[in-house]
């Protein structure tokens, strides 16, 4: 039996007649029964191959083969191709048109010809194994993201197709449904399906995959293992992409002499903490440094402001806090954005350091050992890139760490809902309270909408978060905003800082800011310019992240 059941021979395909290509070329092979992961920037054409692969999309050039055979794009050779090859595309609404959950997941099976009965135990089998149970006969409109992606999957499971193609899985989830659909996805590959899967989440690929398809411009850049492929730093920069965490510790370890390189590369961070936990208690570990003395720091990364007011109240406030509750740890600060600073240095001649002046700063003044402490709201492009600036010193330092942003873990959004809550004690049932978050192209947008739901599912349907720049936007947010008909809008920023977008976008005079488009629906709004960082419970959260990056040290 021929062990490649997909192979693109050299396609090509293009949104706009031929002006550009989302595939350019891509040639590749998939084997049966193999768990592959697609990654690339955005745009890079991994959703494009997916709806090729589904027979959605027909390339305009180059053959597309299934089973060995090429794709016949008749009307039966696509209904026949669709029965083996299902596709759970990153937005459920596109996939999902019955009236009811279980005549959704019943409408494709009774199309295979499978009688009433036979259909009944496919469908309630599917049914158990995703536990949608509990919402089994409401109508599918009404369920929450969550659950209409895992009834997108129970469509395609109850097929029993050949391969199941997710185009972003975990996309806009909470952290509940993300794993339910990681435990779902689990259950697919132990069927022994060939499961294909965009993602951008590294360290997910790096502990499930077996290869690595890592895309560029429409074409292939490089395929191989997901150590392989993970160990590339130039494919991965010029894809956007960072190091897993396991990965990057075990190679810092690795060179620091404290674990021998000649081990299985581990996958997930407990299987690196397996490793060390081996290494003997009297063992002499030998680095390529000693220091007689230690000298520590807390570096505290900040995006900037232009706006001095609230730099007082917000990122001078967090320093301060931080500076009080370690005083053996000298603080540092350092931005990251490089328009602030041009503007400050330019505007007020003042200079603040960036991620790397600042190590060679520390470097300089003796410093040994750095806890970095990020004021950025989530784990977003401006943290990957401190990262990778900070990492860039790991030898000029006995030890770096790093504390979490504010939004990392499901106990933090937690955190944030009370906090949130306390901070507008006086909210009444008949107002909202719209919040502006920054919003970003990196996959971490998620927790944005993840936690607008969470709001909801947590008993505060009065509160939402949107974003200025992603999703959710404030075009999403108006038509549900209108259809809670309140008495009264309260603006307010979900960044740090209240500088120029919550001045501009949130409350400014301009028709597009927020408080504009709400008034011109003859909304009553309040504006609230006060940064996150202002908030003492926001505060006190930084201060539990140093805490326990502290606590990690070895």
């Amino acid at each position: 039996m021929n062990d490649v059941i997909i192979k693109a021979d050299n396609l090509y395909f293009s949104y706009d007649d031929e002006k550009s290509h989302s595939l350019n070329g891509l040639s590749l092979e998939i084997r049966r029964g193999k768990k592959i992961a697609f990654m690339g920037a955005n745009g890079s054409g991994k959703s494009t191959f997916f709806l090729c692969c589904n027979g959605i999309h027909k390339p305009s050039s180059g053959t597309l083969y299934f089973n060995g055979e090429p794709v016949d794009y008749s009307r039966d050779g696509l209904l026949k191709l669709r029965q083996k090859v299902g596709i759970v595309f990153q937005d459920p609404d596109n996939q999902l048109f019955s009236a009811s959950v279980y005549q959704e997941i019943s409408f494709g099976i009774l199309n295979l010809g499978k009688t009433e009965e036979e259909a009944k135990l496919e469908v309630e089998r599917v049914i158990d194994e995703m536990e949608i149970s509990p919402f089994r006969n409401k109508p599918t409109h009404a369920l929450s993201g969550g659950q209409k992606k895992q009834v997108s999957i129970a469509d395609i499971l109850v097929m029993h197709p050949d391969i199941i193609i997710l185009d972003e899985p975990a996309a806009a989830l909470d952290p509940r449904h993300t794993t339910m659909v990681n435990q779902a996805v689990d259950k697919m590959t132990a069927q022994g399906i060939t499961v294909l899967m965009a993602t951008h989440d590294v360290n997910y690929a790096f502990e499930w995959a077996d290869e690595i398809m890592l895309l560029k411009d429409g074409r292939l850049m490089m395929h191989g293992s997901p150590a392989d492929v993970f160990s590339n730093r130039t494919a991965l920069a010029q894809t956007n992409l960072e190091q897993p965490a396991a990965l990057q510790l075990f190679d810092s370890l690795c060179k620091k002499g404290i674990l021998k390189s000649t081990l299985p590369v581990p996958t997930t961070l407990e299987k690196l903490e397996q490793y060390i936990a081996e290494i003997p208690v009297n063992s002499s570990v030998t680095t390529t440094k000693t220091f007689a003395e230690t000298k520590k720091a807390i570096l505290v990364v900040s995006f900037g402001t232009s706006y001095e007011e609230t730099r007082k109240v917000t990122i001078d406030a967090i320093e301060q806090e931080i500076g009080e509750a370690y005083p053996d740890y000298v603080i540092y600060r350092a931005w990251t954005s490089k328009m602030i600073l041009r503007k400050l240095k330019k505007r007020d001649n003042i200079h603040y350091d960036t991620v790397t002046e600042a190590f060679r700063r520390m470097h300089s003044d003796g410093i040994t050992d750095v806890v970095v402490q990020p004021t950025h709201v989530i784990n977003g492009i401006e943290n990957d890139l401190m990262t990778q600036e900070a990492l860039a010193f790991r030898d000029d330092f006995h030890s770096i760490l790093f504390g979490n942003p504010l939004l990392t873990t499901l106990e933090d959004t937690d955190y944030m809902i009370d906090a949130i809550h306390r901070e507008f004690p006086d909210l009444a049932d008949n107002e909202v309270l719209v919040l502006m978050g920054h919003g970003t192209t990196h996959y971490s947008n998620s927790i944005y909408a993840a936690l607008d739901y969470t709001f909801k599912d947590r008993g505060f349907p009065n509160i939402f978060l949107g974003t200025v720049e992603s999703y959710p936007s404030m075009e999403s947010l108006l038509h549900m905003v209108k259809e809670f008909q309140p008495r009264r809008v309260v603006l307010a920023p979900f960044m740090i800082v209240a500088g120029d977008h919550a001045q501009n976008d949130m409350a400014g005079d301009n028709p597009e800011s927020w408080r504009c488009q709400l008034e011109a629906e003859g909304l009553p709004v309040t504006c609230v310019l006060k940064g996150l960082g202002e908030y003492k419970s926001v505060r006190q959260l930084f201060l539990n992240h140093v805490r326990d990056a502290i606590a990690a040290r070895p």
